[in-house]
């Protein structure tokens, strides 16, 4: 798939679009983005997306909200449904004042070669949130390119949003975003050195480092996965997903007034393996339990170990019923 960061003429001869910030990727974004991939294959032209680096709300609002997926897992995610080519903007002051009709002018129209634009049934651009599916219909109709809306989706009678599996995330409710998101909702981040308690109470951990505009879910065990990034060092098991439990939180048993931030911390069961520096997936399954100050590390040990069990069965019984999420 092709990247751009700047818009400018005959960018793309003829495209088919799917215009959206995406944030998710979820099951109703990919109508969306999936009608402008086949619209593509029909026209015989380039299939595109049309998004941003950063939430629109930072700008508008002054505080954007934490996103489920950073733009590398967006663009990631694009790929894997076909798409040819993204055009990635800033949401700067200039952009923010373009009319919706020099939005479609000049973003979609000169740089992208619009025939066909999917949007989203609340999709709305351009200077104030003007433009909607109606107003970009009747543009269309001037310049030549068709609109297609997508309707709502629902997954198991729930409304699909990025707000509302957002909403999820942070109820620890980590099952129903997943189903929502149609995968596990994950973090990716660098390893980075720890004080390596895990190690010395027997069970290693990985420090994992996200990106400082994600979610991260609210302090917590959770049972979850981690996929390693292809590696020779990690053997049989690079490019694959490794059971683990996952502690996010401040680490209260320590009481350590110098350790502030929350730290996320994953302890890959029947993995044995340098991690450091290296680029890590976590995908959350399942809260398991808050976090707990215990009164002893014989105490603290006891319970990690039976963290390990429960997260091991959880899984196994995932794994036989063919469970994906």
């Amino acid at each position: 798939m092709e990247i751009f960061f700047e818009p400018h003429a005959s960018l793309v001869d003829s495209s088919a679009i799917a215009l959206g910030f995406f944030d998710g990727v979820h099951p109703g974004h990919q109508v969306v983005i999936k009608k402008a991939v086949d619209e593509a294959r029909r026209l015989g032209v380039k299939a595109g997306v049309v998004t941003f680096r950063d939430h629109p709300r930072g700008l508008i609002q002054g505080k954007p909200p934490l996103l489920l997926t950073v733009i590398e897992q967006r663009l990631e995610l694009f790929a894997a449904l076909g798409v040819d080519v993204a055009l990635v903007l800033t949401f700067s002051e200039e952009l923010c004042r373009l009319s919706p009709q020099e939005y479609v002018e000049k973003m979609l129209v000169e740089t992208m070669g619009a025939k066909s634009i999917s949007v989203g049934h609340n999709h709305h651009f351009g200077r104030d949130r003007e433009g909607d599916a109606e107003l970009l219909t009747r543009f269309g109709e001037k310049r030549d390119f068709v609109v297609h809306a997508a309707p709502m989706v629902y997954v198991n009678g729930h409304e699909v949003s990025s707000s509302r599996i957002r909403k999820a995330v942070n109820a620890k409710d980590i099952e129903l975003a997943n189903e929502l998101l149609s995968r596990p909702y994950c973090l990716r981040g660098e390893v980075v050195h720890g004080a390596e308690r895990g190690r010395k109470l027997g069970f290693p951990t990985a420090n994992i480092l996200p990106a400082f505009n994600q979610l991260v879910p609210p302090v917590g065990v959770y049972a979850g996965r981690v996929k390693l990034d292809q590696s020779a060092d990690h053997g049989a098991a690079s490019g694959k997903c490794v059971p683990a439990v996952i502690n996010i939180g401040y680490r209260p048993t320590f009481n350590n007034p110098l350790e502030t931030a929350v730290t996320i911390e994953a302890h890959l069961l029947d993995f044995h393996g340098d991690l450091y520096d290296r680029m890590l997936e976590v995908q959350f399954l399942k809260f398991l339990r808050d976090e707990q100050k215990f009164d002893g590390l014989p105490a603290l040990t006891a319970q990690i170990e039976l963290d390990c069990l429960t997260a091991r069965t959880f899984l196994l019984e995932k794994a036989e019923r063919q469970e994906v999420l």
